[in-house]
Order: C-alpha cells, then structure tokens, then sequence
C-alpha cells in the first residue's frame, strides 16, 4: 500500500497539486512513487525515500545495505521541472549501483516524467496496457530583460540537450530521432506499445 506524506490536517489537495508517494516503512516494501506534477516538493521527497533505501547516505556500497529488495517505483505524471526531475534521476542512477529500481508507468506519463520510468534498472522497466506518454520540447516562462531572456533561453537549450541524451541513453532511439520528435513543434503522444518499441519500456503489463 501506500501512504499520503502530508498532513493529516491540512485540506485535500487540489487536482493540479502532486502526491508524493515515499517510503512506508522499515517493515514495508521498498515502494515510492510520484502522482502529479513533478515540483520541487515533490522531487525532495523522491531524493528522501531513494536516499532512505540507499541506507540513508549517499556513499554507500551493496555490502552495507540490511535490504538488497528492487525498489518498486510507480508514476503518473504530467511532467513539471526538468530541473528537479534530473535531481530525483541523478539519485536514481547512484541508488542503482546498489539496488534495482523496477519503474512502472501509468495513466500519463508526460515530458520529464518519460526520463523518469525509461531510467530504471534495465529489463525492469513497465508500463501499464492503457498508459499514455508523451514527449515535447522543454519549455520557460522566463521574462526580463533581454539579456536575461537569451541566459534564460541559453540554459533552457542546454537542460533539454541534457534530457535528450539521457533519453537516448535509456531508450533505443537516438539523440537525433528524439530531435526529430520535438521538431513537430507539438505534444507527440505515445502508446505503451509505442513506448515498447522504442526500447523506453521493457514490458507492458
């Protein structure tokens, strides 16, 4: 099962709000998951379950850890910050060294959430029959000056080159066929056999 970290007390959250799913417990599955956007609340309870299951450090080596169990982690999202996805990814890829991350993908699975599942450990990656994904240009609300708006636009190039090769490095696709998808200047959307088949998944469920 999963738990709801947020006050009991406090009102239910609104549907554009996300639902950080952590880590149960010690006597629990090694669960987490993310349901909603991807914010930077949500992307420091990601980094706190992963680091939890790393042992609680992120220097770590398998030797040290009680518990060498896949830690199951599950998604649905819109997508959100690049940013904070690649703070939650960069933990994903330490974590991985000593334990697996099976990621499964349903309803949506949106822009940087894509990197998200496609970065679990290799052969462990699902997604659901009916899931839908997408994948877009990274984009900014950036203002300002002018330039402002070119370090702005700058910095945003440079995220998406970072996101793009990571998509390739996880996917079957290659850094100029995910190019060429964003080019259409438009949301792409995807079906879990789609998904499949550009090696983002590795099985349907």
């Amino acid at each position: 099962m999963f738990i709801n970290n947020e006050n009991p007390e406090e009102p239910e959250p609104s549907e554009d709000e996300p639902h950080m799913l952590g880590p149960i417990g010690e006597e629990e599955p090694p669960l987490m998951g993310l349901v909603g956007d991807i914010t930077e609340e949500a992307a420091q309870q990601m980094a706190m379950s992963l680091l939890g299951f790393n042992g609680g450090k992120i220097m770590t080596t398998k030797e040290d850890l009680e518990d060498d169990e896949d830690i199951e982690f599950f998604i649905s999202s819109g997508g959100g910050s690049v940013n904070d996805m690649f703070s939650v990814y960069d933990l994903m890829r330490v974590v991985k060294a000593n334990r697996d991350i099976a990621t499964f993908g349903y309803g949506r699975v949106y822009s940087a959430a894509v990197l998200l599942l496609a970065a679990g450990t290799p052969g462990k990656r699902y997604i659901a029959k009916n899931a839908r994904m997408m994948i877009h240009h990274c984009s900014s609300n950036a203002g300002g000056t002018h330039p402002d708006i070119r370090a702005n636009f700058d910095e945003l190039k440079k995220v998406e080159d970072m996101m793009v090769e990571a998509l390739a490095e996880h996917s079957a696709l290659s850094v100029g066929e995910i190019y060429n998808i964003m080019s259409r200047n438009t949301d792409e959307f995807f079906s879990a056999e789609d998904a499949l088949e550009m090696g983002l998944v590795d099985k349907i469920i």
